[in-house]
């Protein structure tokens, strides 16, 4: 748009009272002195640039709202994440719990046969005839051999 249109468009609707000399040339209308005519470019100009500012202003806010929604889901997206990561944890601490109680009852089944074992073995080392070289340690209630006393 070019600046007499702009400045046509300004004037539409819009009567203007001289406040100077007004020269009178043609029969189209009067024309302005020239300081009224610097006066009224300097008012379109104006008018343009507030309005080239308030869309720049508008595009601003657009983007932040833009990104507002992007942090927005991104936040989301990081709270169902932490609450996966937080889910799967306590499922772990559960399995390793189940996996330490399954340990420590196993250790304890262990030390049995171990014990068991030990116990075997000194049956097969020890005979009746050498219990009675050892002090008789071996016979219990009943004839029964005592190891007990032995295994730690």
């Amino acid at each position: 748009m070019s600046v007499s249109q702009e400045f046509l468009a300004a004037l539409e609707g819009w009567e203007a009272q001289p406040v100077g000399p007004v020269l009178e040339t043609d029969r189209s209308g009067p024309v302005l002195s020239a300081e009224e005519e610097r006066r009224m470019k300097r008012m379109i100009s104006n008018r343009e640039s507030a309005r080239r500012s308030r869309m720049r202003k508008q595009r601003h806010l657009e983007g932040l709202r833009n990104q507002l929604n992007r942090l927005k889901s991104e936040n989301q997206d990081l709270l169902n994440r932490i609450g996966a990561v937080v889910h799967y944890g306590q499922l772990f601490r559960i399995d390793n719990d189940r996996l330490r109680s399954e340990s420590d009852l196993l250790r304890c089944r262990l030390a049995k046969i171990h014990r068991v074992l030990i116990y075997r073995q000194l049956q097969r080392l020890v005979s009746p005839s050498s219990a009675a070289l050892c002090g008789g340690f071996l016979s219990g209630a009943g004839g029964e051999p005592n190891f007990s006393s032995l295994i730690v």
